[in-house]
């Protein structure tokens, strides 16, 4: 990850790891530049270096998050043999496999809800590079499948990264996650 990667940028790529952890673990709100720069081991100063306040960090540390997930993703997207196993196990890391800690974590909950709020373009960047590679999977289904009269591989990967996030909201549990996720596949993967 750090190869080709200049000091400034690893340095501030350990700011947004280390500021990943913090607001995981206390919230947005509660979390002070000052925090953030005592866990990365440098001066509030030094923060001020890297971003102008604790939006921007926070901003930038929802583009790194978005990121790490896309990197697992790929890492292991091969691994898997159909479209649709490789869409579940994007999905599984993306959405499913923290889902639960999202609900019973007050924190996690505010840093979830926050990134609506304070935000919105970074969410929404990191759920663009989602259907990049969601695009990129049902394109080689639609190929194999060959039926010219379905909606295009962009538009059902933006209908499942659409769905996802609404589901997010209605969902109890990550079981309850996954089943609707599962239902939605189907009925795509049917069309």
């Amino acid at each position: 990850m750090y190869n080709n990667v200049s000091m400034d940028d690893k340095k501030k790529l350990h700011i947004l790891s280390v500021a990943l952890d913090v607001y995981f673990k206390y919230g947005y709100k509660r979390v002070s530049m000052n925090e953030i720069a005592e866990a990365a081991g440098i001066s509030r100063a030094g923060l001020y270096l890297y971003f102008n306040n604790k939006e921007e960090v926070f901003n930038a540390t929802i583009l790194h998050y978005g990121d790490t997930l896309i990197a697992k993703i790929m890492d292991e997207l091969s691994s898997k043999k159909t479209p649709e196993d490789k869409i579940i196990f994007a999905l599984e890391v993306w959405s499913i496999n923290n889902f639960d800690q999202s609900l019973n974590s007050p924190e996690v909950k505010e840093m979830t809800d926050s990134s609506l709020s304070f935000a919105q373009e970074a969410l929404d960047a990191s759920y663009n590079k989602l259907e990049v590679v969601l695009t990129s999977i049902l394109k080689s289904r639609s190929q194999s499948a060959g039926n010219p009269n379905s909606l295009s591989p962009e538009t059902l990967a933006h209908l499942l990264t659409s769905a996802l996030r609404g589901f997010k909201i209605v969902a109890k549990n990550s079981s309850e996650l996954r089943q609707m996720i599962q239902d939605l596949l189907r009925i795509i993967l049917i069309a």
